[in-house]
Parts: structure tokens; C-alpha cells; sequence
């Protein structure tokens, strides 16, 4: 392989190393190298790596030569990234998390040259307490043009109109539900094992909390959680409309599935709101949450889910390749470098076999 004229960059070589789970030992041991040149590579201290050692960081983590010696233009920051249960989320798999997201934002960037994704509208809030977190979520619904006493029948469609691209697909783990960053590209990554809908709407309302109020804010913490969480309450269930049909019914859990099914939220979070806004008392509360998790509400699902409804803006631009635009998959791929193994690791979508003609032709008899 002849040494290209660009500069190795070795922060795309972390970001590859740190997709697949590897640390620098592990990869060192593949590619018959040590873990300090591994370092130095990554540090940008090794600035013309042999070219068989950057062949072999390809084949081992499943990308072309070239993918290393690309600028970066939209680098994922810590600072501008949300982790939902961060707090029991292992560096390593937060790191992993991180670098799925600056590759899709990579795709992203490729496509925006392409297709005219919405444009980003994103209000920034900040809110310190209960009242400001409610006038937050409230003026966001204004900004979104969403009515202030009406359930959001698709909060995927909503947030996608904001300019935030929702990706269901991110790393396979039990341990982060939801992942968002903040910035030119925004992004909420979901996890798709999680088998609740109303849980995956509220984690989708609680990236929103991160993108509106914490900008530029280390998040992860109990304070940054709890805030996130009372935003996706309000924003979901605002607290006028909220608290009058709340009280249009005694305390009962037909009652409280009749809600469920109206706002598309949990019977958890619609207990928790109404305790939030004082329309149950502590006792009520500790005691519905007792018997939710009697019932396996809390462990095995809740019933009268919401249907689901995938978001849209990533695989309409996707599957607009070959059709809409002349850039098929295929040369997507190829663009961006990846093999078509990790494309589809990085999407879900897999990269269409080529056909190849037959070598013989028979005659008809």
C-alpha cells in the first residue's frame, strides 16, 4: 500500500479502536505492535505510521487505509455528550458509545452535502430549579409549535423536525439507554433492546432536557439526571392540562391506564408527575410504586403500551441512495472508508451484494 499524501490522524484510529471495544494492549497484540506505538499513533506523535501498520489497524477494525488519513471536522467532545444511567455506565463502554457517534456524524456530514435534512432548532434553556425546568419544557413546546394542553402523539417526528437526528441503533448494552450529543450534528442515539415504547418516548424527552438546558455542561451526575428527567415529565405532560384531567378521576389504575393511553407515557411517570405537581400525597405514591412492582409493571413491562413509531430522518436518507441521489450505498461506504461489514455495524443497513455476470453463457436449446 503506497503511503498517502495526507497526514495520519490518529484521533480517527482511537475512534475506530474504542467503536470495536479494544483497548491499546488489544490491538497492539493484532497488529504485532506495542501498546506504546499504538499510543503514539493515537497521540498524533507517530505522524507517518508504516504502511502495513495502518493496513493492519484496517483489516483488524474493519476499515479501509484511507479512513485514517481523513480530516475531522465534527469531533464528539465529552462535554457535549449525554449518557442516560451514566452513573453505571463503565469509561469504556461510554468511549464506545462516543465513537459510534462520531462515525455516524461522519455519515451524517456525507449526507447533509446531499440531502436537505431539517435545520437544527434547538432552544437553549438553562434551568436550575422545579420552575424553571417547567417554564423550559414549556417554552420548548411554544418554539416547536406544539400546542401546551395536547399529548405529543410522535415525538420521534417532533424532534426530527428540530434538526436532531434520532439513530435507534447503538451499542448493545442494558447499561445506557439513551445517548445524545449536542452540536452542529445533534444526535439521540437509542437503545434498541429496551422493549417499552412509553420508556423509549420518555428517554427521547429526557435527551431533549440535556440538548435544551445543558449545553456545554458535564452531565451524568444526580442533579443533571433528575433535571433531564422532571423536563421530560413536563414536556410530555404539561402541568395545567396535566393536572385537570388528573383530577377528573379518583386514584385508580383504570384511571391512570386512561392517562397513559391519552399522554403515551408510563403509568410509572404518570405516577411520578402527579406527585411532582402535589396531587397524590407520599404515601399514595410509595404505595402505587409498590404495587406496580407487584404487578410486574416495573421488571416485566407495563400493559397498553403506545405503538411504536421508528424515526424517520436517518433511513428516509438513506434509502433515498440510488434513487433520490445518484450516491448508492455502495459508494457511501466507499466514501466514508468503512468496510461494508462495519457500515452495517454502524447503521444496520447492510451494504447490497453485487452481482457479478456468469463466466459462461449457455445457448438455448
Amino acid at each position: 500500500m503506497p503511503v498517502p499524501n495526507e497526514m495520519f490522524m490518529g484521533k480517527r484510529l482511537q475512534i475506530a479502536r474504542e467503536f470495536r471495544g479494544l483497548t491499546q494492549k488489544q490491538i497492539a497484540e493484532q497488529v504485532a505492535a506495542s501498546p506504546a506505538l499504538v499510543s503514539l499513533c493515537e497521540a498524533g506523535k507517530k505522524k507517518e505510521p508504516a504502511p502495513d501498520l495502518v493496513e493492519a489497524f484496517g483489516v483488524v477494525l474493519g476499515f479501509e487505509p484511507k479512513f485514517f488519513y481523513q480530516p475531522i471536522t465534527e469531533l464528539f467532545l465529552d462535554q457535549e455528550c449525554s449518557f442516560r444511567n451514566r452513573r453505571t455506565a463503565p469509561e469504556r463502554l461510554k468511549n464506545q458509545i462516543r465513537a459510534h457517534g462520531n462515525l455516524i456524524g461522519m455519515l451524517i456530514e456525507r449526507l447533509r452535502t446531499l440531502l436537505n435534512f431539517p435545520r437544527l432548532n434547538v432552544p437553549k434553556i438553562p434551568a436550575l430549579n422545579d420552575e424553571e425546568i417547567e417554564a423550559a419544557a414549556e417554552r420548548c413546546r411554544h418554539c416547536w409549535n406544539l400546542r401546551i394542553d395536547a399529548p405529543i402523539l410522535n415525538i420521534s417526528r417532533v424532534v426530527e423536525h428540530s434538526g436532531i437526528v434520532v439513530v435507534p441503533h447503538v451499542v448493545n448494552t442494558t447499561k445506557v439507554d439513551a445517548f445524545s450529543r449536542s452540536g452542529q450534528i445533534s444526535i439521540i442515539f437509542l437503545n434498541q433492546t429496551i422493549q417499552s415504547t412509553s420508556r423509549w418516548i420518555f428517554d427521547i424527552a429526557h435527551e431533549c432536557g440535556h440538548l435544551v438546558m445543558h449545553a456545554g455542561i458535564q452531565t451524568g451526575d444526580q442533579n443533571t439526571e433528575r433535571a433531564a428527567d422532571r423536563f421530560a415529565s413536563a414536556f410530555l405532560m404539561p402541568h395545567k392540562a396535566f393536572a385537570r384531567e388528573f383530577n377528573m378521576g379518583r386514584f385508580s389504575w383504570k384511571h391512570i391506564l386512561e392517562l397513559k393511553r391519552r399522554w403515551r407515557v408510563s403509568a410509572q411517570a404518570i405516577v411520578r408527575r402527579s406527585y411532582d405537581l402535589g396531587l397524590i400525597n407520599a404515601v399514595t405514591y410509595r404505595q402505587a410504586f409498590k404495587a406496580m412492582s407487584a404487578k410486574g409493571w416495573r421488571s416485566q413491562g407495563e400493559p397498553y403500551e403506545p405503538a411504536f413509531q421508528n424515526p424517520e430522518v436517518f433511513s428516509v436518507a438513506l434509502n433515498a441512495l440510488g434513487s433520490k441521489v445518484e450516491l448508492t450505498l455502495e459508494a457511501l461506504c466507499r466514501d466514508l472508508h468503512f468496510m461494508p461489514s462495519t457500515f452495517f455495524d454502524v447503521t444496520g443497513v447492510p451494504i447490497p451484494v453485487a452481482k457479478t455476470a456468469p463466466i459462461l453463457a449457455f445457448r438455448k436449446p
